[in-house]
């Protein structure tokens, strides 16, 4: 989407740097990187420190569960426990769930594991359940053998959108992107790059082409 967004821009060279989750934060704020994404989701508290796009797609995540779970539902995650890293889009969603429902929270269990290993001790009877994209999830239970999980879809309301940001300096190429974002969805590139890349048409409306606010 990036590589989309920057193709034939007098503007703008762009380099792509690889990283981990927390470093995208810490290198903006540190101005090493302008611009930063990987399946990042709007909250008040990185609002309050960087701008964001538009949206460019909702995750196309799915509930993991053992075969045999009592979990049938988004909903009926309530009083089950799960693994998850800091300030990840997961976290933020379940969050705002456990605010809702504050009488029978989810339980949280920090980690700095991979997702393979969340899995596996997802397989294993650590926790009860993972929120995750479909198609990393499929792939890893494919070829780690975790035959005894499954995927659960969940419904549109529950898939958060995703979005590029940016430091707070960068007004001018946020303006950029976010042209650049309604030019590719007006064309069908968008929609073709998430049915490429995420399996489904997993982008927002026209209507839904604007700035995230907090609630």
């Amino acid at each position: 989407m990036a590589k989309a967004v920057f193709k034939g821009s007098d503007d703008y060279k762009v380099s792509f740097k690889k990283t981990e989750w927390s470093s995208i934060f810490t290198g903006l704020d540190s101005g090493k990187y302008q611009m930063g994404g990987n399946n990042i989701s709007f909250t008040k508290e990185r609002s309050a420190k960087y701008l964001f796009s538009y949206p460019i797609g909702s995750t196309p995540s799915v509930l993991v569960v053992p075969k045999d779970s009592d979990i049938k539902s988004f909903d009926d995650i309530q009083g089950h426990t799960t693994q998850v890293v800091q300030g990840t889009t997961s976290v933020a969603q379940l969050e705002d769930f456990n605010k809702k429902h504050s009488d029978n929270p989810v339980t949280l269990k920090f980690t700095n594991e991979n997702i393979t290993q969340m899995l596996t001790n997802l397989s294993e009877g650590k926790a009860d359940f993972k929120i995750f994209d479909a198609p990393t999830v499929n792939a890893i239970i494919k070829n780690q053998g975790l035959d005894n999980l499954k995927t659960i879809e969940l419904t549109s309301t529950e898939q958060p959108f995703i979005y590029f940001i940016f430091s707070q300096d960068q007004e001018k190429l946020q303006s950029f992107v976010n042209k650049r974002i309604k030019e590719l969805t007006a064309d069908g590139t968008l929609s073709k790059l998430a049915k490429e890349h995420l399996g489904g048409d997993y982008v927002p409306s026209d209507k839904e082409l604007k700035l995230p606010t907090a609630n």
